[in-house]
């Protein structure tokens, strides 16, 4: 994630708008991928890009789980400390985390992969801290239109990718999806699509006079090969 990305999170006005969950649909779909999960109490739980915490304290108070979190923003970081400074949050990235190998029960990255610069890096470091039958919990932005492909086409759209601005720029299609992450040990076990409320968050922009080039500016139609951005749920396991 870069410094600009990580500004863009700390803006007060889209905040304002996303609560501080700053994403779409805010706490809802976490709670989906509990539900799914079943998670045992006391399980160890890592939020990847976890903001000021918000995350991490609903998992603690809501499902007795033992989560903690981890940003690259300090500002965010410094703000949920400040409003509950037993919250066990830690700067990092999602490429170097400071867990020991097999330690983990489960990760969160929501709203993060799209953002990385090395998203294949980081699902290799996920995979090396999550124990046998771990669970990746993922929600993020996807180019919808396209499930199926050989590699070659995959790669190639997904390069074209890269010359898109915003926060589109690292959205990958179902499909690449699916296939970066079992080249990094995982097998999908859910993929739900919940673009309704991506959809939501940004008429909820437009009402609060908040424009959305705070998420995501305009999409370059001749570079893309499937424009239209939509937003997911899924929940691998470790294999």
């Amino acid at each position: 994630m870069t410094a600009h990305t990580s500004s863009i999170y700390e803006s007060e006005q889209l905040r304002a708008v996303t609560g501080p969950a700053i994403r779409p649909g805010g706490l809802t779909l976490t709670g989906r991928a509990m539900d799914y999960c079943q998670f045992p109490p006391e399980a160890r739980l890592l939020d990847v890009g976890c903001g000021s915490g918000a995350t991490v304290q609903y998992l603690r108070n809501h499902y007795e789980l033992d989560a903690s979190g981890v940003d690259v923003s300090t500002r965010l970081l410094e703000e949920g400390k400040a409003c509950d400074e037993t919250l066990p949050l830690a700067h990092a990235g999602a490429e170097n985390l400071p867990c020991g190998n097999a330690t983990l029960d489960g990760i969160l990255c929501e709203c993060v992969l799209s953002l990385l610069n090395y998203p294949g890096r980081a699902l290799l470091e996920f995979h090396r801290v999550l124990r046998p039958d771990g669970k990746l919990i993922l929600s993020d932005i996807y180019l919808r239109g396209q499930r199926t492909g050989d590699r070659e086409q995959l790669e190639e759209n997904h390069l074209r990718q890269e010359t898109v601005d915003g926060c589109l720029k690292g959205a990958m299609s179902a499909r690449f999806t699916e296939m970066i992450l079992s080249e990094a040990g995982f097998e999908v076990l859910l993929w739900e699509d919940h673009t309704p409320l991506l959809k939501e968050l940004a008429a909820r922009l437009v009402l609060a006079n908040c424009s959305m080039d705070a998420l995501c500016e305009s999409i370059k139609e001749k570079n893309v090969a499937a424009s239209r951005p939509g937003y997911y749920l899924l929940v691998a396991r470790k294999k």
